[in-house]
């Protein structure tokens, strides 16, 4: 919440890959600039954690000089790891849930035709779902639906003498994935069920898709992919469409003049 009010009208705020991945996708956030986000954010995180560290190595020395990762240790203070009880597929359907809510949610919150937050509000709703998430489906594994949070909290404690442990059966990646594919199917859902606008890929208007794969075919036509006759007619193709719309932007202007 503090980052978004900090940062949201620079950057958007995203703070989390998931986030960053599924606006590429569903709303035309640059996907350029995705690994530029990702970077930064596991930068960012990675000095936070640090700080973190820094703050309490004291008291982390005092309660726990062996830098343990048991139940009762401080390992999990900072990075999350499944239950013992928790099977594999329970630990992933757990942490998917929580990132498919959270991402369906984000775009609620931005979608006008809907009932979106008033103005100043984005950010504190940000936080009351994360709490909720915190909360309810948090027993299982933490929840872990920020991928970039769960890097940082491993590597700094694996630096600073917690062992590797934190990195065993692989869970970090099982946490990445289950964030990017429940975030993915989150915004899946609720752009198939509620959204109506154009940005999405799901709503994309029929005809202008259907003139999308016109023009991808006829370019293959031209790079050679078929024979030589055919490429010959779709060159035409192409010159008698861009004459089309020359001819009807032509039109649109004389109108326009008329109506002067």
């Amino acid at each position: 919440m503090m980052a978004i009010y900090i940062a949201g009208g620079v950057s958007g705020a995203h703070c989390n890959p998931m986030i960053s991945i599924v606006l590429s996708v569903f709303r035309g956030f640059p996907a350029r600039k995705v690994i530029i986000y990702i970077c930064a954010q596991i930068l960012g995180a990675i000095c936070a954690v640090w700080i973190a560290y820094g703050i309490y190595k004291d008291a982390i020395m005092n309660y726990d000089p062996g830098k343990t990762s048991t139940p009762t240790g401080t390992g999990t203070a900072f990075f999350t790891l499944p239950q013992p009880f928790a099977t594999p597929a329970t630990a992933f359907m757990t942490d998917f849930t929580s990132a498919a809510i959270m991402c369906g949610t984000v775009l609620a919150m931005g979608d006008d035709t809907n009932s979106p937050p008033g103005a100043g509000m984005h950010a504190f709703i940000i936080g009351l779902v994360g709490f909720a998430m915190a909360s309810t489906l948090g027993y299982n594994t933490g929840p872990q639906t920020n991928p970039a949070k769960d890097l940082a909290t491993r590597f700094v404690p694996n630096v600073v003498g917690y062992g590797s442990n934190m990195w065993e059966q692989g869970w970090w990646a099982e946490a990445w994935t289950a964030a990017v594919v429940g975030g993915l199917v989150g915004c899946l859902i609720y752009d198939v069920a509620i959204f109506e606008g154009p940005e999405s890929p799901v709503n994309y208007p029929m005809l202008k898709r259907k003139k999308a794969r016109q023009g991808t075919k006829a370019k293959w036509h031209l790079t050679g992919m078929f024979g030589s006759d055919k490429k010959k007619r779709a060159k035409a193709d192409l010159e008698a469409g861009h004459i089309g719309i020359m001819e009807r932007a032509e039109e649109r202007r004389l109108d326009g003049h008329g109506e002067k």
